[in-house]
């Protein structure tokens, strides 16, 4: 069984081995054993509280002859097949989308709601560390019953009442034309050997490492990274994707910053890259969250409702990202890890900037 990192719950996920012909489907993340998020917000009056207790197709439906219009800031790559395939379903809700980093969109939502304006987006997208100073302020939608919307349980955050859109987790990846993965190290420390010397990429950014310090503990990952740089030599390259690239074209056996969805995105081009995952996984979360105020409420509890559960397999082929909690291959005893707050956020970013020292020896 896989050890729960999260103090809550965990489903079934990608496979351990993500290879070039399993890819018809199909952008910051973190040891963690507890999820620990502020105290459950209590928003604001809600047009939806009775029609949420329905199922989607009923808020859906209230949405369609009430609203008609739905707000969205997000950060999708690719949004226009997602709008198309909901539209299709639910052609009476307008999706007015505007494009901003989630960080982005965090600011602007709480600026707004420091002048004492209305807040524009009905449904905002981010990840939990970013979207905390949001939560914090009760601006998020509090009374929303997912689960009754036919969302998976694991799927919402705790204490948010946010609907989860993506998970992305991080692994080994590398070049299943060139390296047999039972031949990859199954646990982080075994990337530690000579044998592996000059060849292994990494971030020179401390990504992994960095979120791995959630688990080890700052004094330990430093200690490990040391070790690590000392005994392989890695090869610097700067950017996930850069780094996946570089395996695929011979210049590593494997590289430490690897993730499923960037990984799969690479495959549908042509690229022969796969992912293992180790005994550690680092993961990156990304939730919709209806704002308290929204002028729809209805809309947006329909789109993130639909997304989560009939439109999940529509935006997973349009943006190469799953919304599974663990990896099913994921090896016994693994731990999931997640940044879920400001304090842990806070301190992955300040032992990065150590790490990366240490890799390049700056």
């Amino acid at each position: 069984m896989v050890t729960q990192a999260l103090a809550r719950r965990w489903g079934a996920a990608l496979p351990l081995v993500l290879v070039l012909a399993a890819c018809s489907a199909g952008t910051s993340a973190t040891p963690s054993a507890t999820q620990s998020l502020a105290p459950p917000a209590s928003g604001g009056p809600s047009a939806s509280a009775s029609v949420a207790a329905g199922d989607l197709a009923s808020v859906c439906q209230e949405a369609s002859d009430k609203e008609g219009q739905l707000v969205y800031w997000n950060n999708l790559a690719n949004p226009d097949p997602i709008f198309k395939a909901f539209n299709e379903a639910y052609p009476n809700i307008k999706i007015e989308s505007l494009t901003l980093r989630p960080d982005d969109n965090a600011q602007r939502v709480l600026t707004e709601a420091a002048a004492g304006k209305q807040i524009t987006p009905d449904l905002i997208y981010a990840g939990l560390d970013v979207l905390q100073p949001v939560i914090s302020r009760k601006l998020i939608k509090s009374d929303i019953d997912w689960q009754a919307l036919g969302v998976a349980e694991d799927l919402t955050a705790e204490a948010s009442d946010m609907v989860r859109l993506y998970r992305t987790a991080g692994g080994l990846v590398y070049n299943p034309q060139v390296t047999k993965p039972e031949d990859l190290p199954n646990t982080w420390d075994e990337i530690i050997d000579p044998k592996w010397e000059g060849k292994v990429i990494v971030d020179p950014r401390g990504r992994p490492f960095d979120q791995l310090s959630l688990e080890w503990g700052e004094q330990q990952t430093l200690d490990w990274v040391t070790r690590f740089v000392k005994t392989d030599k890695p090869i610097v390259v700067e950017g996930g994707t850069a780094g996946m690239v570089a395996v695929a074209g011979g210049q590593g056996a494997f590289t430490t910053g690897g993730r499923d969805a960037e990984t799969l995105e690479q495959q549908a081009k042509g690229t022969p890259l796969a992912i293992k995952f180790l005994d550690l996984i680092p993961t990156l979360d990304t939730y919709n969250a209806v704002i308290a105020t929204a002028r729809h409420p209805l809309s947006a509890e329909c789109f993130a409702g639909w997304i989560a559960t009939d439109g999940a397999a529509v935006h997973q082929k349009a943006e190469f990202k799953t919304n599974e909690t663990i990896p099913p291959s994921a090896p016994q005893g693994a731990k999931v890890i997640v940044v879920d707050s400001p304090e842990k956020a806070a301190a992955v970013s300040e032992i990065g900037k150590k790490i990366g020292a240490i890799e390049t020896g700056t």
